[in-house]
Parts: structure tokens; C-alpha cells; sequence
């Protein structure tokens, strides 16, 4: 007696039950890496403002001058660079020295316009172009926002009190530093932890 084999194959049910199961995992995976892939530019741009705040104060000390740390939002650009004269000068309490008057050539710039002011390009800090997926959420400077986002590293290793918030509205990134010149990251909201004369490296 010859027994009748039976062909078993998939039901249409059961191939669209399982091609949406793979459909759901693929999207939960690429969700995931989306999620990773926007915390990983938090974080290295969080970790590039805080070594160039590090170097302003080094070079504040060396050149002893002061240097900025400064927020260009037009160009999403934070950048490290010396004080102009005149705004150390006025900083100071000086007036600042008066300089001979030059007739702008036909190609030059018009007269009376500021000074391109300069930014420090070297092996050790570059201009940090904001990734368009990040915002500067705060730019506290001494607890306050300030029409000018700059924080200001003085020569003897002091600074203005400032905290640099990133973010995309879910996760955040705070760069700290403190009146003594102190610098810290921190993954965290900045509203969570008081500035000013407290020094973040001191553990409470």
C-alpha cells in the first residue's frame, strides 16, 4: 500500500503575519540606531565645547591675555579666540589707546565697521560647527542670558561663571565652568545644578 504524502506549505495569513513581525522588528532596530546615532553627536560635541573651553583658559594663562569662548549663531559656530584690545580696555576700566585713522582703500572694507575678531585655528582647537540636529538650548553666562554668548577666561586662570546647554528636546548636554576656571560635562539638563562661586570639581 502506497501511503498519500500531503505537501504542507504557509498559509497567506501566516506569510503577512510574519512579513509584519520582520517589518516591526527592522523598525524598532533602526529606531534604535537613530536614537544612538543622535545621543553619539550630543555627546562629541558636548566633549568638543568642553575641550575648547579647557584650552581658552590654558591659553589665557600662557598669552596672558584674556580669551573668549564665544557662540556665533548666524553661522551655528562656537569659537575659541583673544579678546579684541578694545574690549580689554573697556573690561578693565581703561580707556583704550587711540589708534591713527587709515583711509579705507577701494577694495577694503568702509570705514567705522568692526573688526573681523579672531578665532584660533591650530591642532588643538577648531571652530565647532553645530550638527543641524542640535540646538544651543542656554548660553548662561554668570546665571544670565546675555545679548552677547560669550564666556571670557581671564589671564590669571579665572573665568566668567557659564554654563553651554545642547540638545534636541530630549536628550541634553551641559558644559560647566565655573568662576575659578573649572570646566565639566555633564549629560544632564543645566537647570539641575547651580553655578557661580561653587566649584564643580569639588565633590559635596
Amino acid at each position: 500500500m502506497c501511503g498519500i504524502l500531503k505537501k504542507q506549505g504557509f498559509t497567506l495569513i501566516e506569510l503577512l503575519a510574519v512579513t509584519a513581525l520582520i517589518a516591526l522588528l527592522a523598525g524598532v532596530t533602526l529606531l534604535r540606531y537613530a536614537r544612538m546615532g543622535t545621543q553619539t553627536i550630543l555627546t562629541n560635541q558636548a566633549r568638543q565645547i568642553y575641550l575648547a573651553a579647557k584650552y581658552a583658559r590654558v591659553a589665557a594663562i600662557e598669552q596672558q591675555k584674556p580669551f573668549v569662548l564665544q557662540l556665533d549663531e548666524s553661522e551655528r559656530q562656537i569659537t575659541v579666540g583673544p579678546m579684541p584690545q578694545e574690549e580689554q580696555a573697556l573690561a578693565s576700566g581703561q580707556e583704550p589707546e587711540p589708534t591713527a585713522a587709515v583711509l579705507p582703500s577701494p577694495s577694503s572694507p568702509e570705514s567705522g565697521t568692526a573688526p573681523e575678531p579672531t578665532i584660533v585655528k591650530n591642532a588643538y582647537v577648531q571652530p565647532i560647527t553645530l550638527n543641524e540636529k542640535l540646538l544651543v538650548e542656554q548660553f548662561l553666562v554668570e546665571g544670565q542670558n546675555l545679548s552677547r554668548a560669550e564666556c571670557v577666561f581671564y589671564p590669571d586662570g579665572t573665568a566668567q561663571a557659564c554654563v553651554i546647554q545642547l540638545g534636541d528636546g530630549i536628550r541634553h548636554a551641559s558644559v560647566f565652568i565655573t568662576q575659578t576656571g573649572r570646566t565639566q560635562m555633564r549629560m544632564e539638563i543645566a537647570a539641575q545644578i547651580q553655578t557661580g562661586r561653587v566649584d564643580l570639581d569639588i565633590k559635596e
